[in-house]
């Protein structure tokens, strides 16, 4: 039997659009400054930019800015990065001002007179020159690169669900796994070829530490059990990696997605093997506004550690991998990363 695997179709994260502002309320003690909500992020702005209706050029977190651009080179003082890629600027964190989180940067659309006919929600991220920051991998636990990441892979980047607040009020089977903060890895079989990939690229078989942990924990073997084709994706965390905020003294692999066949696995199908090494599940409930979903993870303490504070969640379907939204099929997860604890981790 032949078997015809469907092509991924590359997208590029929707990091930078043009939105509404939705309201302006005040930030106690603070006459400077204002809290704005766009597209369900709170972002401070200079006091009398925006009321309430205005258009705004939003950009979201993680954002990879060039500060080339004349209109962006104001946030060049504030650290410039260059990407694995070659792509430098600065790369937008959530900030605290007067105790107020910030998630974004919103600007006026006087400064973007290419924009002045596009309608709300659309993408200028690449018009922009915006890319999603991926901080570089050591070489020493890289490895050598095969070739791009697998195409008939889903690469492993959750949504947000400030951007994917459709699942409030879905019904479902939501449970709550936690959001390790590590370096991604997945594992593949396909007929007889096999492999092992991080982020962005495919790696050569060899002794660093991702292909190592695959080896010792059998993965390769527990795939070709699934299908012709196969893929696991999960977090490696613990001692010898860039950071080791969970506090482990060895090195860990949870896995979060399987993938049989060019579908993606509800994890009550999981086998068994995979199950006992998957990222643990928090005994919440999901909270019926984006706001209370995002208060519910500040503060929230690791399961794999409790000593040390958790990234946040990812709310998955346990036994649907999609739901319809406006009549399409979507993925029926979103992740929610803590605003503590972003703002503590905001230079890593």
């Amino acid at each position: 039997m032949t078997l015809t695997l469907p092509a991924r179709t590359e997208t590029i994260r929707r990091l930078a659009t043009i939105e509404r502002i939705e309201s302006i309320r005040d930030i106690p003690d603070a006459d400077a400054i204002v809290c704005a909500r766009v597209r369900g992020w709170d972002v401070v702005v200079k006091s009398g930019d925006f009321v309430a209706g205005d258009l705004c050029l939003y950009v979201e977190i993680d954002s990879l800015i060039p500060t080339a651009d004349p209109r962006f080179d104001f946030l060049a003082p504030r650290g410039v990065r260059t990407d694995p890629e070659g792509n430098t600027g600065h790369v937008l964190k959530t900030a605290k001002l007067r105790g107020q989180y910030s998630q974004g940067l919103a600007l006026g659309l006087a400064e973007f007179p290419e924009f002045t006919d596009a309608f709300i929600g659309s993408d200028v991220t690449r018009d922009l020159g915006i890319v999603k920051w991926d901080p570089p991998i050591p070489a020493e636990l890289a490895g050598n690169v095969r070739g791009v990441f697998p195409a008939w892979i889903p690469k492993t980047d959750e949504e947000r669900i400030q951007n994917n607040g459709a699942i409030i009020g879905t019904p479902g089977n939501w449970v709550a796994t936690e959001k390790i903060d590590g370096i991604s890895m997945t594992a593949w079989t396909l007929r007889e070829d096999f492999g092992v990939a991080q982020r962005n690229y495919d790696l050569q078989e060899s002794d660093n530490l991702l292909w190592a942990t695959a080896r010792q924990l059998g993965l390769h073997e527990i795939l070709r059990t699934l299908g012709e084709s196969a893929a696991v994706q999960g977090e490696l965390f613990g001692p010898s990696l860039p950071s080791n905020r969970l506090g482990q003294k060895s090195v860990q692999f949870r896995a979060f997605t399987v993938f049989v066949d060019g579908a993606e696995l509800p994890r009550s199908e999981w086998p068994a093997e995979l199950l006992a090494i998957a990222v643990p599940i928090y005994d919440l409930v999901l909270p019926a506004t984006v706001e209370a979903a995002v208060d519910q993870v500040d503060g929230l303490r690791s399961l794999v550690n409790p000593e040390r504070a958790a990234e946040g969640v990812v709310w998955r379907n346990m036994t649907d991998t999609t739901i319809e939204v406006d009549g399409y099929r979507q993925r029926a997860s979103a992740k929610v990363i803590s605003r503590k604890y972003l703002a503590k981790h905001q230079d890593s």
